[in-house]
C-alpha cells in the first residue's frame, strides 16, 4: 500500500520598500572612527534597510560593510525579525571599538556591529536595556527635561516638494502700533502683512516696532505730526491756496514747511518733543513736569 504525504513549503515573498521612504541618519564616532548609519522604513514605520558608511577606512573594509548592510536589508525585507539580528550581533568584539561620541543613548561599543545594532534596538525596538543612558526614564519632572533645551527638531527647510509658494497678503484686521484711524476719516491706515507658506502662518513685524530709537512717550506725537503733514498737503491741493501767492512765495513757503518738518522729525529722533521754542525757535523742547523746557536757551512754556 502506497501512502502519499503532502509536504507544504511556504516561501515568503520579498516586501518592497517604497521608492520615497522615511528614515534617519545617525552620525557617531566609535573609537575615533566616524560611522554614518542610515535607515529606511516601510510605510508602517518598520525598519526595512540600513546603510553603513565609515570614514578613513580602506576600500576592502568599506566594501565589506556595504555588502553586510545589503545582506541585513534583504533579510529584513524577507521577514527576518530585527530582534534576531540584535541578539546575534550585539556584544561582538573587534576593532575599531571604544568610546562612542555623538549618540545620546550609547556611550561605549565593543565593535562597529555592536554599536549599529544597539542603535537600531533602541530606536526601533525600545530596547533601552542595551543603552547606557536610559532615555525612557526621562520625565517632565526631571531637572531640565520639561522642554527640549538646546536641541532643534530635525526638519528639512530646503525640501520644496509638495510645498506651496510663499504668498504675501495684507491682514485687514491687524493694525500696527503707532497708526490709528479708519478709511472713512481719511487717516492713513496700514495693515500688518502676513506670510502664508503651506500650513505655517507667520505674522511679519510692523516696521514701527523696529524703530526702537523713538521713545514710547513720543510715539503719539510722531503720529500726529505725520497726520498734520498729510492733511496740510491735501488741503493745499484741494483749495488751490497756492494760486494766491506768486511762484517765488509759494516755493519759499514750501521749502520753509519742509525744513520745519525735517527739523521736527530730527528732534523727535533725538528724544525731544518736537515743539518749537518760542524764544530761540529751536526744536529742543523736553518734558519738565507738566510743561516743557528748552535745552538750548532754558526758557519754559510758562508753567514752571
Amino acid at each position: 500500500k502506497i501512502v502519499e504525504r503532502v509536504v507544504e513549503r511556504l516561501y515568503r515573498d520579498r516586501e518592497k520598500l517604497p521608492n520615497r521612504r522615511k528614515g534617519y541618519t545617525q552620525k557617531a564616532v566609535v573609537g575615533g572612527h566616524k560611522v554614518y548609519l542610515r535607515t529606511g522604513e516601510f510605510d508602517d514605520g518598520r525598519l526595512g534597510e540600513i546603510f553603513i558608511d565609515m570614514h578613513k577606512e580602506g576600500a576592502a573594509f568599506r566594501a565589506m560593510m556595504n555588502n553586510f548592510a545589503i545582506a541585513i536589508s534583504l533579510g529584513l525585507q524577507y521577514g527576518v525579525p530585527l530582534e534576531e539580528y540584535v541578539e546575534a550581533f550585539t556584544f561582538t568584539k573587534f576593532e575599531p571599538a571604544g568610546m562612542v561620541q555623538g549618540n545620546d543613548a550609547i556611550k561605549n561599543a565593543t565593535s562597529i556591529l555592536d554599536y549599529v545594532f544597539r542603535e537600531l534596538a533602541v530606536s526601533y525596538l525600545a530596547r533601552h536595556d542595551l543603552a547606557h543612558v536610559d532615555q525612557s526614564d526621562f520625565d517632565k519632572t526631571a531637572l531640565g527635561r520639561g522642554i527640549n533645551e538646546g536641541k532643534a527638531t530635525p526638519f528639512s527647510k530646503g525640501l520644496t516638494r509638495g510645498a506651496s509658494p510663499v504668498k504675501l497678503v495684507s491682514g485687514m484686521g491687524a493694525e500696527p502700533k503707532g497708526f490709528g484711524g479708519s478709511g472713512s476719516s481719511g487717516t492713513p491706515v496700514r495693515s500688518a502683512p502676513t506670510a502664508f507658506s503651506g500650513s505655517n502662518v507667520l505674522a511679519l513685524k510692523p516696521a514701527s516696532d523696529e524703530a526702537i530709537a523713538y521713545k514710547r512717550d513720543y510715539e503719539e506725537r510722531a503720529r500726529e505730526l505725520v497726520e498734520d503733514i498729510v492733511y496740510e498737503e491735501a488741503a493745499d491741493e484741494a483749495s488751490g491756496a497756492s494760486a494766491l501767492f506768486t511762484d517765488a512765495a509759494a516755493q519759499e513757503a514750501a521749502e520753509a514747511k519742509a525744513l520745519a518738518a525735517t527739523r521736527r522729525q530730527q528732534s523727535l529722533m533725538q528724544g525731544y518733543t518736537g515743539n518749537e521754542c518760542s524764544e530761540c525757535h529751536n526744536f529742543t523742547m523736553v518734558r519738565n513736569g507738566t510743561c516743557e523746557k528748552c535745552d538750548t536757551c532754558g526758557s519754559t512754556s510758562g508753567c514752571s
